[in-house]
């Protein structure tokens, strides 16, 4: 029974240490967080953090796992919000979804795209973990997007796929939620096109 205890203490404490870097890192940067910052804010020694994670990366790795799996749940809530809606309608949701966010703010972009940015070229796991989530939200479109039958449908995805990580990009600057709506907008008519 004690191992049991012991055991669900430390995978508590291992969710605590993630959910804090995860918030400090969205909030400050990965660069500009140190591992200390996590260690003060947890309290937490250094020992203990690399026995869980091995390195920060291995804890920004960490978070970008958590941050995938809520994100994934949520978006899919969107999409699967109204059963009865037509497959671009539920595909258009993903644009709501960012909509919300950036409408309740403050909004520090994507975390998994932030991450990217800082680790391009410097973390291979970090950027592979990156490109997973991005392959999965692309996913996402894709299935709504087949269900709709529409014509050039690959090329489809992949122009929807840019309106979204734009948007969120473009969100960054204006503070605003309005780019996200010109590229739900803009996805809405390339749809029709097709």
């Amino acid at each position: 029974m004690k191992n049991n205890s012991e055991s669900a203490a430390k995978s508590l404490k291992r969710e605590e240490m993630v959910k804090f870097a995860f918030d400090t890192f969205y909030k400050n940067g990965f660069h500009a967080t140190g591992v200390d910052t996590v260690m003060e804010g947890t309290g937490i020694s250094k020992r203990t953090l690399y026995k869980h994670f091995g390195s920060k990366e291995g804890l920004i790795l960490a978070t970008i796992d958590y941050y995938r799996t809520n994100m994934r749940e949520i978006i899919l809530g969107y999409i699967h919000s109204d059963p009865n809606a037509k497959p671009v309608d539920k595909m258009l949701r993903i644009f709501d979804f960012l909509i919300e966010r950036a409408e309740e703010g403050p909004f520090n972009g994507c975390f998994v795209m932030n991450a990217k940015t800082e680790y391009t070229n410097k973390g291979n796991e970090i950027e592979a973990s990156c490109d997973a989530y991005t392959s999965g939200i692309q996913t996402l479109i894709d299935v709504a997007l087949k269900e709709a039958n529409l014509p050039n449908h690959n090329e489809l995805v992949v122009q929807i796929m840019m309106l979204f990580e734009g948007a969120i990009i473009r969100s960054k600057v204006t503070r605003s939620a309005d780019t996200m709506k010109m590229a739900k907008n803009a996805a809405r008519m390339l749809c029709a096109y097709k």
